[in-house]
């Protein structure tokens, strides 16, 4: 069964707290967007951290420190490889990438992390649907690793990809919407 996760990208600990506070008590599992600036207040729920930043080494032990079951990196490397084990590390390939250059790193990794907007780094960008052809592609070269996609998935999008078989979604400024839909509340 796939799993529909928000996506949290705090500005700072205020709005760390804030984000939190307001997501559902029966969410079990956050992801985290992790930018160059610390923030960071202790959770209460299982997450992962996307780190986002330039240098993903010199962060990871830490997130994993606080609790992250699953780390979402740029790129692989020996340096963040030797944390698998301790959480799930997973290769996040951005939309302008050469998903065959990228995708020779995925049998390093225990899962694919697509994202499905031109930018990164801020919520609210629109989806793009040429991410159905990079899951197809994903799917058919490594159909035992798990695949996400993160990025525009809103109440629109979110049963196709749901019915390609996606692991999980990441949903960021949609999820209050998708999450009312889903539970009628």
């Amino acid at each position: 069964m796939s799993e529909i996760i928000p996506a949290i990208l705090a500005t700072n600990t205020s709005d760390l707290k804030l984000k939190l506070a307001e997501i559902p008590d029966e969410i079990e599992f956050i992801h985290i967007d992790v930018l160059e600036k610390d923030v960071w207040v202790p959770i209460d729920k299982k997450f992962e951290a996307h780190l986002m930043v330039r240098k993903p080494e010199k962060i990871i032990a830490q997130w994993i420190k606080r609790g992250a079951k699953r780390v979402i990196v740029h790129e692989s490397s020996p340096e963040i490889l030797k944390y698998r084990g301790q959480a799930e590390i997973g290769l996040e390939i951005e939309m302008r990438e050469f998903l065959s250059k990228e995708l020779e790193q995925a049998p390093m990794v225990d899962f694919i992390h697509l994202m499905s907007i031109d930018e990164i780094g801020e919520q609210g960008h629109p989806f793009d649907p040429k991410i159905f052809d990079r899951i197809k592609e994903v799917e058919e070269k490594f159909p035992k690793l798990s695949v996400s996609v993160d990025g525009g998935i809103n109440v629109t999008n979110y049963q196709k990809l749901l019915n390609l078989g996606i692991d999980r979604l990441i949903v960021g400024s949609g999820f209050k919407d998708l999450w009312q839909l889903l539970t009628n509340k």
